[in-house]
């Protein structure tokens, strides 16, 4: 209830702010639109008594590929909040669909249609637009909450964007958000401590899309792995 509160009453009191933000896309109105949200992001970690440490945090000057794994819905707020206010989520078309936030989305963020046969290249193209403004796009690799732990598989889609459009991707590991508020569509939030753990960019260069996906997908694994046994995190591949 406590969660459901914030999550939908923030975007109530808010709609009109948004209405008004977001009806006409500017490079300003986007700011606007995505800080708004990172206020969201923010105020639901505070009120749900959850404390995010951040680890070897690096935000680029120019755009990139960000890539993180996902466990719970909660880390689409503690993205949020983590980043400052110019990263566009890619995310599936059910996002768009939600009352009230789907508007936001679909305003803000990159909608794909895994039913549209042309989904990729629609998506390319955005993806390609949202990073010229210079805006980064953070992807989640495994699609899903609904996967195996501690890493499900991963699809190619963030490895080809980033190889098609040369910019680099900065992979992200989200520790712990799964016990804050697990991913069985129950929504009981609990308070916590969440580490987000970052590895310096990834740059396509030589790179193949399979040897790109296989680099984070080992480091990611490695990470959780080693940092949930409570154990120092490894480093980053070479």
């Amino acid at each position: 209830m406590w969660f459901a509160f914030w999550l939908v009453g923030y975007f109530l009191l808010m709609l009109p702010i948004y209405g008004l933000v977001l009806a006409r896309l500017t490079p300003l109105t986007t700011r606007i639109g995505h800080q708004l949200n990172r206020l969201w992001g923010k105020l639901i970690l505070f009120m749900g008594g959850i404390r995010v440490h951040v680890k070897g945090y690096y935000f680029p000057s120019e755009p990139c590929i960000i890539v993180a794994n996902h466990r719970s819905y909660l880390d689409i707020p503690i993205c949020y909040a983590i980043f400052p206010p110019r990263v566009a989520f890619l995310g599936k078309a059910e996002l768009a669909r939600i009352p009230l936030y789907g508007w936001t989305y679909r305003r803000l963020h990159v909608i794909v249609d895994r039913g549209d046969f042309h989904a990729r290249t629609k998506s390319l193209l955005q993806v390609a637009r949202k990073l010229k403004e210079g805006i980064s796009v953070l992807i989640y690799p495994e699609g899903t909450t609904k996967h195996t732990l501690p890493l499900g598989k991963f699809y190619d889609g963030a490895f080809m964007m980033a190889k098609e459009l040369n910019v680099p991707l900065l992979p992200l590991v989200i520790s712990g958000s799964n016990d804050c508020l697990s991913a069985d569509g129950r929504f009981l939030m609990q308070p916590g401590k969440i580490t987000c753990i970052f590895h310096p960019l990834i740059f396509p260069d030589e790179e193949t899309v399979e040897s790109l996906r296989n680099k984070v997908y080992e480091w990611m694994k490695q990470t959780l792995v080693a940092y949930e046994n409570r154990l120092t995190p490894i480093g980053h591949p070479v």
